[in-house]
């Protein structure tokens, strides 16, 4: 495969799967978690989906749409990803005292 069809939601699409994703990365994965110099049995692909929640909700991406881009069905869910540093908190608090200080 040269690149993704245009129009497919999938990253590895497979013609021959009835859903047109299935691919095994498993072992691929492994290998390139190994060859960084980390453990594959610490560092999965799950690992990729929190850390890249973390970063939308870090960036300042609401809730509901990071819902719909990892496709979790609550926003609870969203929320057990979604992991605030202290920077984030203090952005938020500042447009909050923002705010207040336009109002006044």
């Amino acid at each position: 495969m040269t690149g993704l069809q245009k129009g497919t939601p999938w990253l590895f699409p497979s013609p021959s799967a009835k859903e047109g994703h299935t691919m095994d990365i498993r072992k691929p994965f492994r290998r390139v978690v190994s060859a960084a110099g980390m453990d594959p049995d610490e560092v999965v692909r799950h690992t990729l989906r929190h850390t890249a929640i973390t970063h939308l909700v870090q960036a300042g991406v609401d809730l509901p749409t990071v819902k719909r881009i990892s496709g979790h069905k609550t926003l609870i869910m969203v929320e057990r990803y979604a992991h605030q540093n202290g920077e984030h908190i203090k952005t938020a608090m500042d447009k909050l005292e923002d705010r207040y200080l336009k109002i006044k």
